[in-house]
């Protein structure tokens, strides 16, 4: 009988397991832990409406691995046990899961800021929807412009009255429609265009989608913000340095191509290379170099490569090397200089994708509205003014050195198409098309 009696609960025991329920009360409703972390997830009430009781607190438990799995990838450095599925784990065996969910919240101005206009969203009974046309002009009369000025106002723009008439796009409101085309990689022309009219038109929901997203994304960040940090926003081409909690430095970027795009990940600075050699990646010399130097035989020589043959001590001339048929295992190298890829500045972090921020010597693509050019890493518009706010006197050498960081400073490259500025909604093209995945 004993036997069969221990038989009986090993069976039931993983069944109770199962079935415990963790973010609920008795009543069905969430408990105090379920609401807090409700208020990270964000969850759609139409997703929750057709799940039972279990089904909707497994949810939530799964979703919140899910974004401790996220941020395990994106940490490029050791998370503290409170932040992985670890400090999950003893939260959950401990019965303190409301204070760990407290920890957990982040604190960034620009997180509460856009949950704030996540919540708005979610109140608006309904939304201006601008009526079909041509392209407005600054100055030119349509019957948009007053559905424009409402539907930007709804999305957070304080508008000055309308100088003349009200259905003329005026000077105010065409350099709002600049700041929206110039985060969307659109022509910053200043005129209500179609590409601008589907971007505002978009319905409640489907904003309210786009900062859910966002939001999750900012839950990859350790939940304290740094006094001092290096925030780089992909899809909005531009670094922001803070420090002491406000942003003291912004600058233009260049990043990855769609195809080659650059990773989501956190990190730290932890030296500064001045005049860097440059030594591209396997991809890189396949797909970029070796067809220049087959069409043009002195490509490689006139843009200082070197090539190191494996086992070789010395640097070989590529004139010497026969492109059509390269040997196994090169290497090249680029010596530092005025042309080389990555200018003057490097700047050295840890991370398996060789990633990194650097100089460029052709300055003439942060012009572009666009700046998905590069190979994955990051390209800075003004390198010496990061240099000079991280402490490093902008130096001399002529040669290549290493400068070690006074203390690392934590960088994060992140994917946001949502923000704020100034109370504003901010929108940016969706580069790599993530949020069409999620």
């Amino acid at each position: 009988m004993l036997r069969v009696m221990m038989l009986l609960l090993v069976l039931i025991s993983p069944l109770q397991a199962a079935e415990r329920i963790w973010w609920h009360n008795e009543d069905n409703a969430l408990n105090e832990a379920g609401r807090q972390l409700a208020d990270l997830l964000l969850p759609e009430p139409d997703e929750m409406a057709g799940l039972s009781l279990a089904e909707r607190d497994a949810w939530f438990s799964r979703e919140w691995r899910k974004v401790l799995a996220a941020r395990a990838r994106f940490a490029q450095y050791p998370l503290v046990p409170e932040h992985d599925e670890a400090g999950f784990d003893q939260a959950l065996d401990r019965g303190e899961l409301s204070a760990y969910l407290r920890r957990q919240q982040p604190d960034y101005p620009g997180y509460r800021q856009l949950k704030q206009h996540y919540h708005a969203l979610s109140e608006a009974v309904s939304m201006t929807t601008l009526p079909p046309g041509g392209e407005v002009r600054p100055g030119e009369r349509d019957r948009a412009i007053p559905a424009l000025r409402q539907r930007l106002t709804e999305l957070g723009y304080s508008l000055a009255p309308p100088r003349g008439r009200a259905d003329a796009l005026d000077r105010g409101l065409s350099d709002i429609l600049k700041g929206l085309q110039q985060a969307n990689g659109l022509v910053p022309n200043g005129r209500l265009t179609a590409d601008i009219r589907v971007m505002l038109n978009r319905s409640s929901a489907e904003l309210r989608q786009e900062l859910r997203h966002n939001l999750r994304r900012w839950l990859l960040l350790p939940p304290t913000a740094p006094a001092q940090f290096v925030l780089v926003n992909i899809p909005a081409y531009r670094l922001t340095l803070i420090q002491q909690y406000r942003p003291t430095l912004s600058m233009k970027v260049i990043v990855g191509r769609p195809d080659w795009p650059t990773p989501e990940l956190g990190t730290h600075i932890k030296a500064l290379k001045v005049n860097p050699d440059w030594t591209p990646t396997a991809n890189i010399i396949r797909e970029d170099l070796l067809p220049a130097q087959r069409r043009d035989s002195g490509y490689l020589s006139r843009n200082g490569f070197g090539v190191w043959l494996p086992g070789g001590a010395e640097r070989q001339d590529p004139g010497t090397i026969d492109w059509q048929q390269p040997p196994a295992g090169f290497r090249l190298v680029q010596a530092p200089g005025p042309d080389n890829a990555l200018g003057r500045f490097k700047f050295e972090m840890n991370n398996p994708f060789n990633i990194y921020l650097h100089d460029t010597p052709d300055k003439r693509l942060f012009g572009e509205a666009k700046r998905a050019l590069s190979h994955g890493c990051v390209r800075l518009a003004e390198p010496g003014q990061l240099v000079q706010h991280l402490g490093w006197s902008l130096p001399e050498y002529q040669q290549t050195r290493i400068l070690p960081a006074r203390s690392p400073t934590p960088l994060f490259m992140v994917y946001f198409t949502a923000w704020v500025e100034q109370g504003r909604l901010v929108f940016a093209e969706d580069i790599y098309r993530k949020n069409e995945t999620i």
